[in-house]
């Protein structure tokens, strides 16, 4: 929940982040030779599914199923799954003050202190369960620039959501990657100050952070 004056409240919509069904394993065409990696399609989209990477597939594969295929031969398949299969869409329920969305988006150009036209940034945060948001306009995205709007996001919301879903901007992530991303020191210690944890979304995946999302031209 929200550490202070909770505002995600109970009797809010549940968050709904996308609809539909997981995906089966798609047909995929091979030129030449049949690929080992079909017998096993089933078990690699199960574990693409899991959000595991080609290089454990492939480990996993030979452990579990005495695969005798290389890891390239693994990153192929896997590569063609990915551009054959439709992503899945799922129902995520999320408990009221679990989980802060956020997102950067461009605003339209505007005038800034000095009469020069600029397009300026906007700073959007949703909560997952209530929608209830937050919107900032800033002209830069540094990681101050963050921090500054995130703390004024926590005083409108009157608390901390457990864990903030954001972008992988560099104003928090030095290096995006799924399974350990490099988190900015500064932001690892704001994150620590107020009792919340940051978890950056997978690398070109904007699913998974829905209702932050902004499409501002």
């Amino acid at each position: 929940m929200l550490t202070a004056g909770s505002s995600d409240g109970e009797n809010s919509k549940p968050a709904i982040l996308t609809t539909g069904s997981p995906p089966s394993v798609p047909k995929v065409s091979t030129s030449g030779t049949r690929s080992l990696c079909e017998a096993l399609g089933e078990r690699i989209m199960e574990k693409l599914r899991d959000g595991l990477s080609a290089q454990r597939i492939h480990q996993d594969l030979v452990e579990e199923n005495g695969f005798t295929g290389s890891y390239e031969s693994v990153k192929r398949y896997v590569r063609r799954l990915e551009e054959n299969a439709t992503p899945p869409f799922r129902r995520m329920e999320v408990e009221p003050g679990k989980e802060l969305q956020v997102d950067f988006g461009r605003g339209a150009p505007i005038a800034d202190g000095n009469g020069k036209r600029r397009r300026p940034h906007l700073f959007r945060t949703v909560l997952s369960h209530s929608r209830k948001g937050y919107s900032e306009v800033v002209f830069r995205q540094t990681t101050e620039d963050f921090i500054r709007v995130l703390e004024n996001a926590f005083r409108s919301y009157g608390g901390v959501a457990e864990t903030l879903v954001v972008d992988n901007l560099k104003a928090a992530v030095i290096h995006a990657d799924w399974f350990d991303p490099e988190i900015n020191p500064k932001i690892r210690s704001f994150c620590e100050h107020y009792g919340t944890v940051i978890l950056p979304m997978r690398p070109r995946t904007p699913r998974h952070k829905g209702y932050a999302q902004l499409v501002i031209r």
